[in-house]
């Protein structure tokens, strides 16, 4: 027959590996070194104190515990307690011969296919012995709690673990054709259970409802505060050595009971699992509320952040219109001056042209009046000379002392209309000074609203860099 010998978890996986797999023949015992060579077995072929070893999921027995970490640093999981759960599987010498190598190793291909069965997603590492008082052959099943497929530990109380064990390895050995033992009963107080049929009423099964109530209780994760539900119910735990007795107060006086007596979930080893593996849980949900109201204030933070930014792009888009509006009407008024200048340098030009135009009929004019004063001069001459005659020698007394009369006329003379025609010119060479100098003065009241067109372009400029740097750290969240 073969037998699930014992289900326990252990803290250290490495710890357990290294028992299992302890190299070189002195970790084996004196005696087991003795029996195995007088039925024969040469020992030299034995390095260590597992006679075959094994794995699943790709684990080497020499390097499972460096594989197993492995798979706990990748989960997130090496900082969890109890890192492995460790199945004692024991065969009876009449169906396995611990003498026969052949043997050893059918003991530990039923070991590879129990762990297999019962753990297909979790890495698992066989070792069969075959020392102890007896030297049965037994094997060392070690499961890493991690699995491979989700990350997740394995969440399995020992009675459970117990239960799944025990009936896998029962249909196993109903394979072989092997006796399967029966699955063994609760010790039954048979004055206490006569006693509960009389009155109706059994302290044993209000110990194990009120325990079963802590236990199902997710607050409850310590042992003070398991205490003190119990205590609450008159129930008073006290932990001994590896048992676990429960005292409690009834009408006719105190009772106890040790928890192996109540059954497998009873015993001081489950019912500490149990407040680990819920104080564990409770601390892990408890970090995770916490991680979710940080990312909450984080998101409601974001989302003011983004509010703000979009506000602050809102107000900078706003200056942007507000700047491009400025501009435009900078370019309007631009376009105004640009017009109003070219339509003063049009009227300019046209009054220039006119004076122009003026002059030159001026000079025509003067040129006209001088070829009429050259003829009239010519004509004056020519006059005079006919109109003018010698004396006779014969002079009259009378007539002597007369001066000769000369005709005049009422024309300006030529000096006079000389002068005329110098001021007249002077008059014109100050009028176009005067324009000139109206042209330089409207040139230099151009060039100076220009200057000041492109000075307020560079300032609007600069103004609307310097806002959008300031809305770009705004919503960088400086």
């Amino acid at each position: 027959m073969a037998t699930i010998a014992k289900v326990t978890n252990t803290k250290s996986a490495h710890a357990a590996l290294s028992y299992a797999n302890a190299k070189g023949v002195d970790k084996l015992k004196h005696d087991t070194i003795n029996w195995l060579e007088t039925n024969g077995i040469d020992t030299s072929q034995i390095s260590g104190r597992a006679v075959v070893s094994s794995g699943t999921n790709g684990i080497m027995p020499d390097m499972a515990s460096t594989q197993m970490k492995a798979a706990r640093l990748t989960f997130n999981q090496d900082k969890q307690a109890n890192q492995a759960l460790r199945v004692i599987q024991s065969f009876d010498s009449n169906e396995l011969d611990p003498a026969n190598p052949n043997d050893w190793q059918t003991a530990n291909d039923l070991g590879q296919k129990l762990a297999q069965e019962l753990y297909p997603n979790y890495q698992a590492a066989i070792y069969t012995h075959i020392d102890g008082e007896n030297h049965t052959l037994h094997n060392h099943i070690i499961v890493s709690k991690v699995n491979l497929e989700s990350g997740k530990k394995m969440r399995l109380t020992r009675g459970e673990a117990v239960k799944q064990a025990r009936q896998a390895n029962d249909e196993l050995a109903q394979e072989m054709g092997w006796h399967i033992i029966e699955k063994p009963k609760e010790a039954v107080n048979y004055s206490e259970q006569a006693m509960a049929q009389k009155q109706g009423y059994s302290w044993r099964k209000a110990v194990k409802n009120t325990v079963d109530t802590a236990m199902q209780d997710p607050k409850i994760d310590t042992w003070e505060q398991f205490t003190d539900r119990l205590q609450a119910h008159q129930i008073t735990p006290n932990l001994r050595g590896k048992n676990i007795t429960f005292f409690m107060q009834t009408p006719d006086g105190e009772r106890r009971i040790r928890g192996n007596k109540l059954g497998s979930d009873y015993e001081k080893e489950q019912l500490i699992n149990g407040l680990e593996r819920k104080f564990e849980y409770n601390q892990r949900h408890k970090r995770e509320i916490e991680r979710s109201n940080q990312e909450i204030n984080r998101s409601t933070e974001n989302s003011k952040q983004r509010e703000r930014a979009i506000n602050a792009s809102n107000q900078a888009d706003d200056g942007k219109n507000n700047v491009y509006q400025q501009a435009r009407r900078i370019n309007e008024r631009r376009k105004q001056a640009v017009t109003s200048f070219k339509s003063a340098i049009t009227n300019r030009k046209s009054k220039l042209t006119t004076i122009t135009e003026q002059l030159r009929e001026t000079t025509d004019r003067f040129k006209q009046i001088g070829n009429k004063l050259r003829t009239t001069i010519e004509r004056a001459k020519a006059f005079i000379q006919t109109k003018t005659h010698k004396p006779s020698k014969r002079i009259d007394q009378s007539t002597q002392n007369k001066e000769p009369t000369i005709l005049t006329t009422n024309k300006p003379s030529l000096e006079d209309e000389m002068a005329r025609m110098r001021r007249k010119m002077q008059q014109i060479n100050q009028n176009i000074a005067q324009e000139k100098q109206e042209k330089e003065q409207a040139e230099q009241q151009r060039k100076q609203k220009e200057y000041a067109r492109k000075l307020k372009q560079q300032q609007a400029k600069e103004k609307a860099a310097k806002e959008k740097d300031e809305s770009y750290d705004f919503t960088r969240g400086r």
